[in-house]
């Protein structure tokens, strides 16, 4: 691809998205109104990180910002859509959005296994909170938190008799 025509995409997206989108407000697929314009501004920022990548796979730094600006471009949407309530248990996902991005980046790229280190330890966090928002959830997770502690100490220990 030539530099002018390569250099048209980014453009090109924006407008067909922006088409895409006033083209669905009129068949009222979605409801377009100004106040929650920027919601899907920042989801359709998002999704051209993601053609970007799909269009040339070089740039596979293009994933983790593409993720978390599409996930968080939903949340927004849904919650100007649907009450910004929601975002009592929703707001977790702004944690694990960066890690959702982390794992695609390691599935669709070289498979760099640092990538894993914070995608699970942002996962981890982001699912403690998200478990925590909802109350019937709030008592079980502990609980199973400590049967996998005691599953490790009994594991190690029966690893400890055998080596004996």
């Amino acid at each position: 691809m030539d530099d002018r025509r390569h250099s048209s995409v980014v453009p090109g997206l924006v407008l067909i998205t922006l088409g895409i989108v006033f083209f669905l407000n009129n068949f009222g697929i979605i409801d377009f109104n100004w106040e929650s314009f920027w919601a899907y501004i920042i989801l359709a920022i998002g999704v051209i990180f993601w053609v970007g990548f799909l269009v040339d796979r070089k740039k596979d730094g293009f994933v983790i910002p593409g993720t978390i600006l599409v996930i968080i471009g939903l949340i927004f949407i849904y919650c100007s859509k649907f009450g910004w309530e929601a975002m009592d248990h929703l707001w977790p996902f702004f944690i694990l959005a960066p890690a959702i991005g982390l794992y695609a980046m390691y599935i669709l790229s070289k498979r760099d296994r640092g990538l894993l280190i914070p995608a699970g330890i942002l996962t981890a966090i982001g699912l403690v909170f998200l478990l925590q928002s909802y109350q019937w959830i709030k008592f079980i997770w502990p609980a199973v938190v400590i049967l996998i502690g005691v599953f490790l100490l009994m594991k190690k220990g029966n690893n400890k008799n055998l080596n004996e």
